[in-house]
């Protein structure tokens, strides 16, 4: 029996399926934390505002209606799950040769555009995010490549800073 070499075993178990045979991941990140956590926040004040301030019906009048606020309590778990789903499932990467956006719960949707095919990068930072240390970045292409956005993203000037000595690295000639 052969051993395998644990570098081996643990990178296989650490870079993402649809990487190339001699690609390796620069930069990797998911959203800002703020993308989770706003849309939670307002599903939760929500749910206590409907759930305090919202009539409903006492046991005795209408049949059924007994569990309808746990409805409703199971009803904002589900999407609360979801989009905190949502974020853990939305990954940006930055590899030796390419862009990546891989995003999905259940079916993945990934978008590249190699780094030879970059033609324009954007950075856009609203208010909130130059508080909170995140922006969306907008990566247009080449040809008909067209364009990805990271949405926020977080420290996206890293990111510029990362992007920029990669294109530099694999716009270098090789002599190896």
């Amino acid at each position: 029996m052969e051993m395998k070499n644990h570098k081996e075993t643990r990178s296989f178990f650490v870079c993402p399926a649809f990487l190339l045979p001699e690609e390796r991941i620069i930069f990797k990140t998911n959203p800002h934390w703020l993308f989770k956590m706003a849309p939670e926040l307002a599903l939760a004040v929500l749910g206590t505002l409907m759930v305090r301030y919202l009539p409903f019906p006492l046991p005795g009048q209408i049949p059924g209606a007994r569990g309808l606020p746990v409805l409703f309590g199971v009803a904002f778990g589900f999407v609360m799950t979801a989009v905190f789903l949502e974020w853990i499932c939305r990954k940006y990467y930055l590899t030796t040769m390419r862009l990546i956006e891989e995003r999905g719960i259940i079916g993945k949707r990934i978008r590249s555009i190699q780094l030879d095919k970059v033609q324009d990068v954007t950075c856009r930072f609203g208010i909130i995010g130059r508080i909170f240390g995140f922006g969306d970045k907008k990566i247009e292409s080449a040809g008909t490549y067209g364009k990805i956005v990271f949405g926020f993203l977080p420290s996206p000037r890293r990111l510029q800073d990362k992007l920029e000595a990669a294109i530099l690295d694999f716009r270098r000639p090789s002599f190896f």
